[in-house]
């Protein structure tokens, strides 16, 4: 049985990862890297590193990272550097971090539109983290791309809750990838693909991440 990092285990889709991860009974340890203790709770182990997070970061080797961690510009009042920081930099010091210690399977939440070329800032962070994590060479990595997530979050993001709205009236004639997805289902897929790696770069989209979540569930 695998032991299992969650990194950005207390936000919206991170959390539910832990959740999911604990209740299976599959792992042998579930480690959370927090800012902030969390409640005990049977199976799972915490790290702790503030304010920068990694330095929680330990010198053990685990055999799978899930990194759910993001903010929004809103949250850092528009700070661009605050942005980059959060869902670049900390993501890939964590992937850094990961491959010194030999860890096989990263799974990255990113974004449908990912691209470091994209004009769009938000589009441009994302992929230049996943060009990152991609240069850094681990055997697998798991590159999901979602478009809006429903669920309830701790911190509200008044566009996103905008953006829901008017894509789950749209949802029917919009592409695939670009439909709505519960975090619950990503949540599912993300365990899914550290518990079943595969090998080399694999980039998920609405319909490949479903697909996952279902064999999840049953499997």
């Amino acid at each position: 049985m695998p032991t299992l990092l969650v990194v950005g285990a207390t936000g919206l889709v991170g959390s539910a990862v832990l959740d999911l991860a604990l209740a299976g009974g599959r792992q042998d340890r579930v480690v959370a890297l927090v800012r902030k203790l969390l409640a005990p709770r049977p199976g799972l182990e915490v790290w702790t590193g503030s304010p920068e997070l990694l330095d929680g970061l330990r010198a053990e080797r685990v055999d799978a990272v899930v990194i759910a961690l993001g903010t929004t510009m809103r949250q850092v009042r528009g700070d661009r550097s605050r942005f980059r920081h959060v869902d670049h930099d900390l993501v890939l010091g964590v992937g850094k971090w990961a491959r010194t210690q030999g860890v096989p399977v990263c799974c990255v939440v990113s974004s449908v539109g990912a691209d470091p070329r994209s004009v769009f800032f938000y589009s441009r962070v994302k992929g230049e983290m996943e060009a990152g994590l991609v240069a850094l060479g681990f055997p697998s990595l798991h590159l999901f791309r979602p478009s809006v997530l429903a669920g309830p979050r701790v911190v509200p993001r008044l566009g996103e809750r905008m953006a829901l709205a008017c894509a789950s009236v749209v949802a029917p004639m919009l592409p695939d990838r670009y439909r709505p997805m519960p975090h619950e289902v990503l949540a599912a897929a993300l365990l899914y693909a550290a518990r079943r790696p595969g090998t080399g770069v694999q980039v998920h989209h609405h319909a490949a991440i479903r697909r996952m979540a279902a064999q999840n569930t049953t499997g």
